[in-house]
């Protein structure tokens, strides 16, 4: 193959990726429309209110935070007996 022709190739299939990206982008963004989607069905039909989403969100934001301690916690103190173990 001659180096031009190399080059012509590349350039399509260059071309081809920046579509497909493009694509993913798009799908993502849909993806993300249906679920928010989904979501507001679940809301209006538990008939749940605003300040009722604030107050689970502040839960699962705790949660996610405590989880977080207990297992930084939980490196550390592994961390303290392997360094005893080592003594």
């Amino acid at each position: 193959m001659s180096v031009e022709r190399i080059n012509l190739q590349l350039k399509k299939v260059r071309e081809q990726i920046a579509q497909l990206q493009a694509k993913e982008k798009d799908l993502a963004e849909q993806k993300q429309m249906a679920e928010d989607a989904e979501t507001m069905k679940i809301i209006k039909k538990y008939k749940i209110s605003s300040e009722r989403l604030q107050i689970l969100n502040r839960l699962s934001e705790d949660e996610v935070r405590q989880l977080l301690q207990k297992r930084e916690q939980e490196k550390e103190g592994s961390t303290n007996e392997k360094e005893e173990v080592i003594r």
